[in-house]
């Protein structure tokens, strides 16, 4: 492990061009590689950034001074990458959702801690101050008993998108649900706690797709409380994303991202952690130095796949489903 700092490298460069960048941004982090199968692709992003360029990602992970492979690949192809990363030693993150299965999911993670090697699942919204205030509020009992979350995100999505692997179960493993909502799903989790059971339905209304570009489920928490989801991509623009959560002694919100909820009963001092990471970058940086794991790891990441599996397998067989599956 590099002392100073910490050597990481990005497979697959769509996305993953902003990733590149983080990396850079990020102090501590060394961008030392990329691959893509798409060489021009790759090439050009490594000339951007002066480091080397790989068409073969196993090429790549035999570097020493690679620390950290960052999967943002489909998301079919995330856990034999990150399996081959750690099989070869390296720390792993990979985008969103984990995995198109629990099964693979599973097997991810059980990989990495065979392997003695760290997994971050990079959710960016939980690292946003303002989520996690929210977070924070709720887990010291500012809203007092919790009543309703919600999630609601209605996105545009043109069938050109959807023209190569989206909306397919083999890479997309769903879709307006598991592939966009999924963000604002792991932020109702985060917020509310574990899924009791769940009603959901999905349709195909207005693309040529296998899997769904509009769900809707109604949730039963552990705790008591009531949720709905929604996630479209049928909807005429990009609205911002909205997650709601009100409790007998308090309301609190967020669109897109900014807070534009935060409503108590009573004042209070908050209680915020000193430090919190701003990417998950920083976050797995701090996890190898401080040798914890990182604050969305293979486990926490899993929760948002387990939900959405389970809203499909509920308007599968029509029926409420309980979790965990």
């Amino acid at each position: 492990m590099n002392t100073e700092e910490i050597g990481f490298g990005v497979i697959g460069l769509g996305m993953g061009s902003n990733r590149c960048k983080m990396v850079v941004n990020t102090p501590g982090a060394r961008l030392v590689a990329v691959a893509d199968i798409n060489t021009q692709k790759a090439q050009e992003i490594a000339n951007q950034h002066g480091v080397d360029w790989y068409a073969d990602y196993h090429k790549m992970l035999e570097r020493k001074d690679l620390d950290v492979a960052f999967v943002m690949t489909p998301s079919g192809m995330h856990a034999q990458m990150a399996i081959d990363a750690a099989q070869m030693g390296k720390h792993v993150i990979v985008t969103k959702p984990i995995e198109v299965t629990l099964e693979k999911a599973d097997r991810m993670i059980r990989v990495c801690k065979d392997c003695g090697v760290k997994l971050a699942v990079d959710f960016e919204q939980r690292y946003a101050p303002h989520n996690l205030r929210i977070k924070k509020a709720i887990e010291d009992g500012k809203l007092g008993k919790l009543v309703l979350g919600e999630a609601r995100m209605k996105w545009r999505r043109t069938q050109k998108y959807y023209d190569g692997w989206h909306g397919t179960w083999e890479m997309d493993g769903g879709g307006s649900l598991i592939n966009q909502t999924i963000h604002w799903i792991d932020l109702l989790l985060w917020f509310m706690g574990p899924v009791e059971s769940v009603f959901g339905r999905t349709g195909i209304f207005t693309h040529e797709i296998e899997t769904e570009d509009l769900g809707a489920a109604v949730l039963t928490f552990k705790n008591g409380a009531m949720g709905t989801v929604l996630g479209t991509t049928t909807w005429y623009k990009d609205d911002d994303p909205v997650v709601e959560v009100h409790g007998e002694k308090g309301y609190v919100g967020i669109k897109g991202g900014e807070l534009v909820l935060w409503e108590f009963q009573e004042k209070f001092e908050e209680n915020l952690p000193e430090h919190w990471p701003t990417n998950v970058v920083e976050d797995m940086i701090g996890a190898l130095r401080e040798n914890r794991e990182p604050l969305i790891n293979g486990s926490e990441g899993r929760k948002s796949l387990e939900l959405v599996k389970a809203i499909y397998e509920s308007d599968r067989t029509e029926k409420a489903t309980k979790l965990p599956l």
